[in-house]
């Protein structure tokens, strides 16, 4: 999936649709509108397509980026009907362990102990009571709250006020509807720190509940319940999954969808502005210098590139201005970053003790004070000391068909939150020309994690063979986010609330241009997949009856669910 932009790839065809950007939201929602008979253009500036969702290779080892794992494509749900519909039903699942997680708490320390979390039905709440008997009342009373905001019936109202017309949504809040009507509404100022700490005293255990939330790079405070509830249930309630083949299979298997009805996927291509005329939005611009710029018009433009980049930097500020997401712009600030390290090892993942499963280490039992102090310390402290949280992921163990690639070496990726001002001052440089200092700064990161890893695993210490690392500056340049982001906008609680969501929805207000992505509705796979989907059934007129058909032909080829989780969830 490399084929470069010319000017002649992209202006030998009329458009009817232009997207900026190639990760998973991107994808999807072209390859919905291309199944509708729509000739859609995708540009993507880095030189592989996929986003997160992208492999790379270097010296024999194989890594995924971003994707570590999924949650619940195993069962038939909509969304996976979805992907099957905008993928030809080539993309393959391999559940991961029954005990999903690993956790060790006060790592390289006296204290040092470990937790699994099981996956299945009630099988954690059921775990902790065994472990936690003292506690078994505040277990159960803590998964019933959960339960009760994950319910189809409360979560599916998120959804829904990204697609109901503004005005109509100010209504309802302005009568308190939303939170009368809707449980994810009525908990989503709850924090996951406040609802457990009201709920169970144990240490432990209250680390056990919340150390989900480091997924969405804030501290349990400010996590919104009813998010935590859904990536509980996605993930841990119907198990994790890995996709057969690696990450790189999303993009191999929906571009074919996207060029069978006339669209292309182009790399290398910059968009640096989108074009208007009138305040309406009739194309974009590709890349920056006077003699090589190349525009390309069409009458809608999907970014998938975030709200922050596409409406502070590729619009005018006057017609960015006209965006109901406008305001959101000062007020909702760019995720955390993080430093990547990628490990390849020599050795099977058998040999290795490598499982299908996530390992977090943490260097104390306090989330919320372990996140608070990454953020706030300096690098030169935390080269001191053990990295403070670690998570680890071996693609190896948890793709059946690695070995079929590789049969004698496994990888490790190894990820840390980080802030962005640890390597601000490398900030814009390309590369592999940011100079020895900061060569220097990241390796020094890169070993100190490889230490600490082989020492919590002794059987890696000596497979080593490869080591490469990516800081914030990494992602900025690749997925370019604002200031290094993993993700585009920050997962704060107050983003998820009435207003706010409200705000965040495919439609910008400004005529011809529309939003899919992380920004839409949260981080992760099934989150930007759903965002595609809201986009496109904008963008088609289908507001909600491209739901209803969705619905129709999940039960032709499944049947009836037996209830709405398993038709959601």
């Amino acid at each position: 999936m490399k084929r470069a932009f010319t000017k002649k790839l992209a202006s030998e065809k009329k458009w009817d649709a232009i997207v900026i950007g190639s990760g998973i939201g991107g994808l999807s929602a072209a390859a919905l509108l291309s199944k509708a008979g729509m000739k859609v253009l995708v540009l993507e500036k880095h030189y592989k397509c996929g986003g997160a969702c992208h492999t790379f290779r270097d010296d024999g080892y194989e890594f995924d980026v971003g994707i570590h794992y999924v949650g619940n494509f195993i069962r038939p749900t909509l969304i996976r009907t979805f992907l099957e519909q905008i993928s030809d039903g080539q993309i393959q699942f391999a559940k991961f362990d029954n005990n999903v997680e690993r956790l060790v708490l006060d790592a390289m320390s006296p204290l040092q102990r470990e937790y699994t979390i099981a996956s299945g039905p009630d099988a954690f709440e059921n775990q902790l009571i065994t472990q936690f008997p003292d506690e078994e009342q505040g277990i159960k009373e803590f998964f019933r709250l959960l339960k009760r905001a994950y319910q189809p019936q409360g979560s599916m109202a998120y959804f829904a006020f990204k697609l109901l017309p503004l005005w109509f949504v100010n209504v309802l809040r302005f009568f308190g509807l939303p939170r009368r009507l809707s449980d994810f509404y009525a908990l989503c100022q709850v924090s996951v720190k406040e609802a457990i700490e009201s709920h169970v005293k144990n240490k432990d255990l209250q680390f056990l509940l919340s150390y989900s939330t480091g997924g969405f790079l804030v501290p349990p405070s400010r996590v919104s319940l009813p998010m935590m509830a859904l990536l509980h249930v996605h993930c841990c309630e119907y198990g994790s999954c890995y996709p057969v083949g690696g990450a790189s299979e999303m993009p191999y298997r929906i571009v074919p969808v996207i060029e069978r009805s006339g669209g292309r996927v182009l790399m290398k291509a910059h968009v640096s502005q989108i074009l208007t005329e009138g305040g309406k939005v009739v194309g974009v611009r590709v890349g920056n210098k006077e003699n090589s710029m190349v525009d390309i018009h069409a009458p809608i433009v999907i970014s998938d590139a975030g709200m922050h980049n596409t409406l502070l930097d590729l619009l005018p500020e006057r017609v960015a201005k006209k965006s109901p997401a406008w305001p959101l712009m000062k007020t909702i600030k760019p995720s955390y970053g993080n430093i990547s390290v990628f490990i390849g090892l020599r050795g099977t993942p058998e040999e290795l003790g490598l499982t299908a499963q996530n390992i977090w280490v943490h260097a104390g039992s306090d989330l919320e004070e372990i996140m608070n102090r990454v953020m706030k310390s300096t690098l030169q402290d935390t080269l001191q000391k053990p990295f403070p949280a670690l998570f680890l992921s071996s693609s190896a163990a948890k793709d059946p068909s690695w070995k079929n690639r590789y049969s004698d070496r496994s990888t490790l990726s190894v990820l840390t939150f980080a802030p962005y001002s640890w390597f601000s001052q490398w900030s814009g440089l390309p590369t592999k020309k940011r100079g020895d200092d900061y060569n220097t700064v990241k390796n020094a990161i890169g070993q100190h994690i490889v230490d600490q890893v082989t020492t919590l695993f002794p059987k890696l210490k000596n497979a080593v063979d490869y080591v490469s690392v990516g800081s914030p500056v990494t992602i900025e340049h690749f997925l370019v986010t604002k200031q290094g982001g993993t993700y585009n906008m920050e997962h704060d609680i107050t983003r998820f609330g009435e207003e706010q969501a409200s705000l965040l929805r495919p439609e910008s207000g400004i005529e011809g241009l529309y939003f899919t992505g992380q920004d839409v509705i949260s981080c992760g796979f099934a989150a930007c997949l759903s965002s595609a989907f809201l986009c496109a059934s904008v963008i088609l007129k289908k507001r909600y009856l491209l739901s209803w058909e969705l619905f129709n032909l999940h039960r032709k080829l499944y049947g009836l669910p037996k209830g709405r989780n398993d038709l959601f969830l």
